[in-house]
């Protein structure tokens, strides 16, 4: 159990990796237009200045003390209250008022500022386009709060003054306990009179808030950001093609032979010539997995197959082939892919040579059809002018191997496999006696039903699978057909992985 968790979180590893590589283009560029989007959004809104004014306030209720008032007073209350008067729109009212309206009227102060409290401090930010306007706003609102809070401290001092006036005034004589009362309040009123306010810091300059390239360009990226994980996500939820070995086994239910790097470009013939010192060893180790599973005496056929088209199952026949032949051994490719052949191309054979429909139509016989292909290091081909006899296996068997390819024949796409079992097995039969191994490039197996013909009649069926290109939907309807397969053995190979993905190219990298 310990290993198969530690199986299942390598894959999942790998996996995050192999989406993050494919999809970091999408990051990137969404990452990219966020970062322009906000530049552009931020220039478009034009300048935007802040100037903040602080407001310092006593730790100590100076006019409590004074009174003798030691009543516990929650601070988190007084912090809400310091807060609540501080954003009181009577106090804005009043600071337009004393500007004389120069500075805007008081709901206009307001929806320009912002008021904070933090410890003893209340600020008040006030953000506006005018850097000069937004400066004497902050100083104005934090005058005016030490003289409006002061207001409101005295306000209640000052009515019980007048009632102890009133009383006084009625009085037949003075009353020492109400003239007492009456200084001590005078007093008490003098001390509230700076309501609590200790200092009011202001302010010079305004700072230019908006546009700032960097923030901005930070905030832009972060955005993009989330988007572009969010279209990734979504993508890969409705994104169904298979992209691993695992997906493959778990689907088809068949083992992964190999893997194979993506080929360069309008390239098919990899195994000879230019290509061939970094993607020869691919083929070579899929060709050593596919020997070592061959194990008898007899010769091997191989059906190369896809669940659809341009998987890229000619070319890998072709270069399998090729491998096996560097291997000593005696290959002949064949192309019975009737809807739309390719070995004739890759081969460079002339398109009215004669091939596998004149062998069945018994114009030709397989030999007579057949080209000899060179593996030393370029292509060239040229007619069989005679076909030799498979050697028996030890010392009859000669050093060198050969590979010959049997094309479609110019009459392609005119003929079918369906209810010729018979004459493809005698072709077989007959190119087997000259050979190690025959490898047999057929249609797909979810477009046409000759693969369930062929499958009666080879050793081995490979499945190649395009990695990202074909859907899980279509390797499923692939194991469905491949029940009715008769072939003994079926096996399969993931090729273009890109580069970077682990693959069979170690010997190809420097």
């Amino acid at each position: 159990m310990p290993r198969k968790a530690e199986r299942m979180r390598s894959e999942g590893v790998e996996t995050l990796k192999a989406i993050a590589r494919r999809s970091s283009w999408i990051i990137v560029l969404l990452v990219a237009l966020g970062v322009l989007a906000m530049s552009l959004v931020r220039n478009h809104e034009g300048p935007l200045y802040s100037a903040t004014s602080d407001v310092i306030l006593s730790p100590l209720d100076f006019a409590a003390a004074a009174a003798g008032i030691n009543t516990y007073v929650d601070p988190q209350l007084v912090n809400e209250t310091e807060s609540a008067l501080a954003g009181s729109p009577q106090l804005f009212d009043q600071a337009a008022q004393q500007a004389g309206g120069l500075l805007g009227s008081g709901s206009a102060f307001r929806s320009a500022t912002s008021v904070s409290k933090n410890g003893g401090t209340i600020s008040f930010t006030v953000t506006g386009s005018d850097p000069k306007l937004a400066v004497e706003r902050a100083n104005a609102i934090a005058d005016t709060y030490q003289s409006w809070r002061a207001s409101l401290s005295t306000a209640s001092i000052q009515n019980a003054i007048d009632q102890l006036n009133t009383q006084l005034t009625g009085a037949k004589a003075s009353d020492p306990g109400l003239l007492d009362q009456l200084t001590r309040l005078k007093v008490l009123k003098v001390i509230a009179g700076g309501g609590n306010v200790l200092l009011v810091e202001h302010r010079q300059h305004a700072a230019k808030i908006r546009p700032r390239p960097v923030r901005d360009g930070l905030l832009g990226a972060f955005i993009g950001l989330f988007f572009g994980l969010l279209v990734v996500a979504g993508r890969e939820l409705i994104d169904t093609r298979v992209r691993s070995e695992a997906e493959i086994e778990d689907l088809l239910e068949v083992p992964v032979l190999g893997t194979v790097e993506a080929l360069p470009r309008k390239t098919s013939l990899v195994t000879v010539g230019r290509h061939r010192e970094r993607f020869a060893d691919m083929y070579a180790l899929l060709a050593a997995n596919l020997i070592q599973t061959s194990k008898d005496e007899k010769p091997t056929v191989i059906a190369v197959t896809s669940a659809t088209a341009a998987e890229g199952k000619t070319t890998t026949a072709s270069n399998l082939a090729a491998a096996l032949a560097s291997r000593n051994e005696n290959v002949v490719l064949v192309d019975f892919d009737s809807r739309k052949p390719a070995l004739g191309r890759v081969f460079r054979i002339p398109n009215d040579a004669p091939g596998v429909t004149d062998v069945l139509q018994r114009k030709a016989r397989p030999e007579d059809a057949m080209w000899n292909v060179s593996l030393n290091g370029r292509l060239l081909v040229s007619p069989v002018v005679r076909t030799p006899a498979r050697p028996a296996s030890g010392n009859g068997k000669p050093k060198a191997g050969s590979l010959r390819v049997l094309p479609m024949g110019p009459e392609n796409g005119k003929v079918t496999f369906a209810g010729q079992r018979e004459r493809l097995k005698t072709v077989i039969e007959s190119i087997e006696k000259s050979a190690d191994f025959v490898v047999l490039d057929t249609p797909p197996a979810l477009s046409v039903p000759d693969m369930t013909e062929i499958s009666q009649l080879v050793d081995v069926v490979l499945i190649v699978v395009r990695h990202g290109r074909v859907s899980r939907r279509s390797l499923a309807s692939l194991t469905r057909i491949q029940r009715n397969w008769t072939a003994p053995r079926t096996s399969a190979v993931l090729v273009g992985t890109p580069r970077h993905e682990e693959g069979y190219s170690y010997y190809g990298r420097s």
